[in-house]
């Protein structure tokens, strides 16, 4: 018997050139018809058949995944150092601490209304200057990692590599953070704004004892931004990896 050709494989990307295809206007209804059950096909099998990464070594897969997480820490970094990186982006943007959050509009009629907005901007103008340090310490921990369950990190969701990296890495990153975020809060008189409002604070009865750990706070959610905005980029490089990366890196994620 005659050899059967190999079946062509259908990535996310063919198919939806296919589906998307211009001349594909379809007059009949049954012609719709069958090019609907067609679509449908293509669907169910791109959701049941994982890409296949036959030809690759798990070098050349942990390599993408390293890859990956560098591009992504620095585009995290990139966008959320500019002006209202963090300030002007509701997903990130970094909230008073709580107990002053929730009491805003009693400390208000006190006239410590400015004062609270004047904390707020500068806690993120903070994060926005701290966050272009991340890329050393983020890129040391890429290396660090254990991704031994690379096939695993590409085959799972649109931000696995991301969320691995923050689930082994987060305590380590978050103390090498540290120091460059404490030194932006001082150099953007955060630390200043928020002592002149704990002197006020301490005359009024239901705030009087409050001592808040501003450092942990901006810190807790400086991380917290940084992860979002390569979480994002991880999934547009996922999407569309095309002029992004090396060669390894373009075969790998090229397969997804």
């Amino acid at each position: 018997m005659p050899e059967r050709a190999p079946q062509a494989r259908i990535t996310r990307r063919r198919m939806l050139a296919l589906l998307l295809a211009p001349g594909l206007a379809l007059d009949s209804t049954s012609a719709q018809a069958e090019w609907w059950r067609f679509g449908h096909e293509m669907f169910r099998t791109l959701l049941t058949r994982p890409p296949e990464f036959s030809g690759l070594s798990t070098a050349e897969l942990i390599e993408a995944v390293h890859e990956a997480l560098v591009i992504a820490t620095h585009s995290a970094s990139e966008t959320l150092s500019r002006r209202n990186g963090f300030y002007g982006n509701p997903d990130v943007r970094i909230p008073l601490p709580e107990v002053l959050a929730t009491t805003r509009r009693s400390l208000g009629r006190l006239g410590m209304e400015a004062p609270l907005g004047t904390l707020e901007l500068r806690m993120n103008r903070a994060a926005e200057g701290a966050v272009w340090d991340a890329r050393e310490p983020f890129i040391r921990a890429i290396f660090a990692l254990d991704l031994e369950d690379a096939r695993g990190i590409l085959l799972g969701g649109e931000d696995a590599a991301t969320r691995h990296l923050e689930q082994e890495m987060r305590p380590r990153l978050t103390e090498a953070m540290r120091e460059p975020v404490t030194a932006s809060l001082d150099a953007v008189e955060a630390l200043s704004s928020y002592h002149n409002l704990e002197s006020q604070m301490r005359d009024i009865p239901f705030l009087a004892n409050v001592r808040l750990d501003l450092v942990g706070h901006v810190l807790e959610h400086t991380m917290n931004g940084l992860f979002h905005a390569m979480a994002e980029e991880e999934a547009r490089l996922r999407i569309d990896p095309v002029g992004r990366g090396t060669d390894v890196f373009q075969r790998v994620f090229a397969r997804l």
